[in-house]
Order: C-alpha cells, then structure tokens, then sequence
C-alpha cells in the first residue's frame, strides 16, 4: 500500500511540474579575471608561499570579484556592458601541469531585467580544454531554484589575466 501511495504522489508532482511550466533561459557573458595590471580582480590568497604564491601553482587559493561583461572588450566609454561579477574561489588543483581549478563562485548581477539577482557556478575547469563544462547549482532573485550549466571557452588570454566567456543555461 505504502509503495502505491508513493507513486501515485511522484506522479502528481511530475504533472504538476509539467503544467507549471520551467522556464529555460540562455545568457553568454565574458568573465574578465585579471591577476596583474592595474585593475587586479583576481588575488592568490594562501598556498606554498602564503599570498604571494602563483596561481598556476598546485594547492594555490585565489579569491576573485571579476567584472562580468556582454562583450569580450571593455572600453571607458562602454558602461552599458558590464552586467555584474564574479566573485568566489578557485583552487588550482594539478600538482603536474598547474592547470586545473576547482572553481566556485557567485554570479552577481547588478544590470540588465537580472540585477540583484545570482547564480551560483561550481565545477573544475581544466584550462588547457578548449570547452570547460561547469554546473549551475542554484541562485537567488529571479534565479531562485536555478539548475543548469555553463560551457566556458577562453576568449582571450595574455597569462595571466583571462576573458572567459561562459554560455550559460539555466532552467528556473
């Protein structure tokens, strides 16, 4: 009797949630992730040599608040382009070549229909790929109940600072 009862409930909640309908929404935004110049968004935190370690260094820990953009450039005179940050860890985790992050971090939009609402993206990205798959593990705001994924590709790159484009879908 019990197991009868449990399906016929799994039942409605899959019909219900059939009638209400998820909404599937697909943004590409650029994550400007910069480690030296002069405006630095990304710092080593902690490793083998404390703060002052490389982030291309196994066991490094860097804490980022990246400025996330519609476009791959950012001009003076482009403030309509930049949607939010990024802000969050990434941990290199490849004692070989260095490469590879175990990255979590908060999307924070504050532009567009989005603004003060987040995704929250975790997953590893193995640099050396041209394609980095990350998943979407929630987010608040509109955003609330989020599940998806991102395909990360580097759009530009001059080591060791990155633009990271990130085409990202999200079911709500």
């Amino acid at each position: 009797m019990g197991s009868g009862f449990s399906f016929s409930a799994m039942a409605v909640i899959v019909f219900l949630l059939a009638v209400a309908g998820e909404a599937e929404i697909n943004m590409v935004f650029y994550i400007h992730d910069n480690l030296r110049g002069s405006n630095v968004t990304a710092i080593p935190v902690a490793g083998l040599n404390g703060s002052s370690s490389n982030a291309g260094k196994f066991g490094t820990i860097v804490t980022i608040s990246d400025v996330i953009t519609r476009r791959p450039q950012i001009t003076e005179s482009d403030s309509d382009n930049i949607v939010g940050r990024a802000q969050g860890t990434y941990v290199n985790t490849n004692p070989v070549t260095g490469l590879d992050f175990l990255m979590v971090m908060t999307i924070v939009f504050q532009d567009m229909e989005y603004n003060g609402s987040t995704l929250e993206i975790q997953g590893t990205d193995r640099f050396t790929q041209p394609q980095r798959e990350f998943a979407v593990v929630g987010g608040t705001g509109k955003f609330r109940l989020a599940r998806g994924y991102a395909i990360a590709s580097t759009e530009a790159l001059s080591s060791p600072n990155s633009i990271i484009k990130f085409n990202t879908t999200v079911q709500i």
